[in-house]
């Protein structure tokens, strides 16, 4: 799983994987920020975007692991790369909005390829979850 992050102001972030400091500059379009200590890119905080791409089930466990204090309080993930899911993942993906949820944070699904979508529909997660067409209407939903 890759996570990204954008913001341009600067503030120092803890990375969730070495716990070291990262203060995050203006960054280029597609947001990555490396650790200088891990290289795990990534940079959290209350007002920026975070997205995670690459999603499967141990990559949503992983995110379920990371300390409140430090979770990303606006997340995307991108779902362009996955055209299979399962019942793990599904099950992580419902914890993961339960967290969100209780901790005042949004949630957000983009480029869901449509057999995945189906699934969430026949399910009826649909309804559960906030899903739109692409990283830029998911990052217009946050604001």
């Amino acid at each position: 799983m890759i996570i990204s992050s954008k913001t341009t102001d600067g503030r120092p972030h803890r990375c969730h994987v070495c716990k070291s400091d990262v203060s995050v500059l203006h960054l280029q379009d597609d947001g990555d920020t490396p650790c200088p200590n891990c290289g795990e890119v990534q940079a959290f905080g209350e007002e920026m975007i975070t997205t995670a791409r690459e999603i499967d089930s141990s990559g949503v466990e992983s995110l379920l692991k990371i300390e409140d204090a430090e979770f990303p309080r606006k997340l995307l993930l991108d779902f362009s790369r996955v055209n299979t899911i399962n019942s793990g993942t599904i099950s992580n993906l419902v914890k993961l909005q339960k967290a969100q949820d209780a901790r005042g944070g949004r949630l957000v699904f983009c480029n869901v390829e449509p057999i995945v979508l189906e699934v969430f529909e026949l399910m009826h997660l649909d309804t559960v979850f906030k899903i739109c067409g692409d990283e830029a209407e998911g990052t217009a939903l946050m604001l």
